[in-house]
C-alpha cells in the first residue's frame, strides 16, 4: 500500500481570489504530489507567474506560492493505494510530464465547472479535471466535492509555509518565473482556443 497525496490550494493571485469570491469556497486550485510536504506537484495551471492564459500541464514547485507575503492556506489529503494501482496512477502522469506539449488548459471547461457542468474536450483538462483523470475516477466532481470524499484523510491543514522547508520555498528550478511579453501571451492563448474550438468534445 502507498500513499498519493491531493493538495487544495487557495492561489495568492488574482484569478484565484476571483474564483474564490465567485464559488464562495475557499480553496481555488488542485494538485497531485507524491509527498506529503508537496515537494512537487502535478496538475493544469498557469505556466508562468505573469500570465493566466498561458496555462496547461505543470509541475508545480512550492516556490510558486512564495510570490508574496501573504500566507496561502492549503489541506493535504492522503490517498491510499494498493502497490498496482499507484503505478497505474504514477504511469499516467508520466506521459503528461513526458509530452506536456500534447495537452491543454481547457478554458471552456473552467468557465462551465462555475455552474457545475463538465465541458469535456480531448487531451484538455482544468486542475480538478486532471487530478481526477490521473486517480482514474471517471465522473463528474468540483474540488469542493473532492475535498468532501477526502475528509476523513486529512493530513495537513495549515498553510504553506508550515508544510514547505526552507529550501523549497526559494527553488526556482523551472521556467516559471520566466517573464512573457503580451504578445506571447496573445499568441500562445490564441493557439489553445483554437486547438479547443476544432478538438472533439469528450463524454
Amino acid at each position: 500500500m502507498k500513499n498519493l497525496y491531493v493538495a487544495f490550494l487557495s492561489s495568492n493571485y488574482k484569478t484565484g481570489a476571483f474564483i474564490r469570491q465567485f464559488t464562495r469556497y475557499k480553496f481555488s486550485h488542485v494538485a497531485l504530489s507524491e509527498t506529503p510536504n508537496l515537494e512537487k506537484m502535478y496538475s493544469f495551471a498557469r505556466k508562468y507567474r505573469n500570465t493566466p492564459f498561458v496555462a496547461g500541464f505543470v509541475v508545480e514547485l512550492p516556490s510558486r506560492y512564495f510570490v508574496s507575503e501573504k500566507k496561502v492556506p492549503v489541506k493535504v489529503c492522503a490517498v491510499p493505494l494498493e502497490d498496482s494501482e499507484y503505478e497505474k496512477v504514477m504511469a499516467r502522469i508520466e506521459v503528461f510530464r513526458q509530452t506536456p506539449e500534447n495537452y491543454r488548459y481547457n478554458y471552456f471547461s473552467a468557465l462551465a465547472y462555475w455552474f457545475k457542468k463538465p465541458f469535456r474536450k480531448k487531451d484538455a483538462f482544468i486542475c480538478i479535471e486532471f487530478v481526477l483523470y490521473a486517480l482514474g475516477i471517471d465522473e463528474f466532481m468540483t474540488i469542493r466535492e473532492l475535498e468532501k470524499r477526502l475528509s476523513e484523510n486529512v493530513v495537513f491543514e495549515g498553510t504553506m509555509d508550515e508544510i514547505v522547508d526552507e529550501k523549497a520555498k526559494t527553488e526556482r528550478s523551472d521556467d516559471y518565473f520566466e517573464k512573457k511579453s503580451v504578445w506571447y501571451t496573445v499568441k500562445e492563448f490564441s493557439k489553445d482556443i483554437a486547438t479547443l474550438t476544432t478538438s472533439p468534445n469528450e463524454k
